[in-house]
């Protein structure tokens, strides 16, 4: 669920910051949807990111957009392979954004002959292109865990109870086993 909920917000975040970063313009989506052009548009440009990035006019929203978007799965995210499965979740609901994008946009996708093999690039490509995240969001997982381990209470050299009647136990039980007597409330 962790994952999920990171790759959808940082897919709206970050669609939302290319879309301010290189001035996209709205284009003509119908009533309920031109509400959210900007996050359709903006996903639909992200899945272009490939383009974006060799164009000198462009290639730093891009850019700037996919580390935003790599940070906030890191902060979602846990080190190692959870960090993978948030980029490539964030990818499936980059392909869902901008799928609905191309669909509103080009009234005959579906009557194409191609459009299950248009999907299936349409999907791997997404994937493919979330990829982008990973160098931004491995260092932050790297952070959150070392910032974690320094937050949490070091480890006893050696844990041992003594009672009052002479039992030592190599624990911290609640009661002592010997006299029954409570060693400590929780």
């Amino acid at each position: 669920m962790r994952n999920l909920l990171a790759g959808i917000i940082s897919v709206l975040i970050g669609s939302t910051i290319l879309v301010v970063l290189i001035n996209l313009s709205e284009p003509s989506y119908l009533w309920p949807y031109n509400v959210i052009w900007f996050l359709l548009s903006g996903s639909d440009a992200l899945r272009l990111s490939l383009d974006g990035f060799f164009n000198p006019s462009t290639s730093l929203g891009y850019i700037l957009s996919w580390i935003v978007i790599g940070v906030v799965i890191g902060l979602f995210s846990k080190k190692g392979w959870n960090t993978v499965r948030s980029v490539l979740w964030a990818g499936l609901i980059l392909g869902i954004l901008s799928l609905a994008s191309v669909l509103l946009l080009t009234a005959g996708y579906w009557e194409s002959p191609t459009r299950n093999i248009d999907l299936l690039y349409h999907f791997v490509g997404c994937a493919i292109i979330s990829l982008c995240a990973i160098p931004s969001a491995v260092p932050i997982t790297f952070i959150i865990e070392r910032v974690r381990k320094q937050a949490e209470a070091p480890i006893p050299e050696k844990i041992e109870t003594t009672c009052d009647c002479g039992a030592v136990f190599k624990s911290n039980p609640l009661i002592c086993s010997e006299c029954g007597k409570q060693l400590r409330d929780d």
